[in-house]
């Protein structure tokens, strides 16, 4: 990292705050598929940064836990979308973190080799097609031309359009942060 790991001996009440949201509650349950707090105690990931301005962090780690929690879309069409924004910006804590949870919410090594490869996994649901769809072109262009956002909405609602385009910016920003302050995926 291009920083120095903030220390939780040394955090202020704002970043202790930050912190604990990482080291308690359901990101740190044990069947969580990726830990944001290594075995030493430091942060890992997204909040090892966040913790540097606790306002900003506070505000970021409630983004996250709705767009990881809170979304009407199914989990494995998310983590299919939050993939797919990892590979376009190249992010290795992203993969990292995010080949785990769509593991877990039942993408398959032949799933994520295809996604890996920008192709679609088989047997897609419609709603998870019209993701990948979506994403896509919200990747490359920004935006959905008239059609595009109709067959979206018609598919995925506003309200999960929405959370969609959501996920991606998220996970645009969080790709961003990582890659400023080079953040990488614990060693292996």
């Amino acid at each position: 990292m291009r920083v120095d790991h903030v220390d939780p001996a040394d955090m202020t009440d704002g970043q202790r705050a930050v912190y604990d949201r990482y080291a308690t509650g359901p990101r740190a349950a044990p069947d969580n598929p990726f830990l944001l707090v290594d075995p030493d105690g430091r942060l890992q990931g997204p909040p090892a940064v966040w913790v540097l301005s606790p306002v900003f962090g506070q505000a970021l780690q409630q983004i996250g836990a709705a767009v990881r929690f809170g979304s009407r879309l199914p989990t494995r069409a998310c983590e299919m979308a939050i993939l797919l924004a990892g590979h376009h910006h190249d992010s290795a804590f992203e993969l990292y973190a995010h080949e785990r949870a769509g593991a877990a919410a039942g993408l398959t090594e032949a799933d994520l080799a295809a996604l890996a490869d920008d192709r679609d996994p088989a047997g897609l649901s419609e709603v998870e097609a019209c993701v990948l769809r979506t994403t896509r072109s919200v990747l490359a262009r920004g935006t959905l031309d008239d059609g595009e956002f109709r067959d979206a909405a018609a598919v995925l609602g506003e309200a999960g359009l929405f959370e969609l385009v959501t996920i991606l910016g998220y996970y645009t920003m969080v790709a961003w942060q990582l890659a400023v302050f080079d953040v990488q995926p614990p060693a292996a």
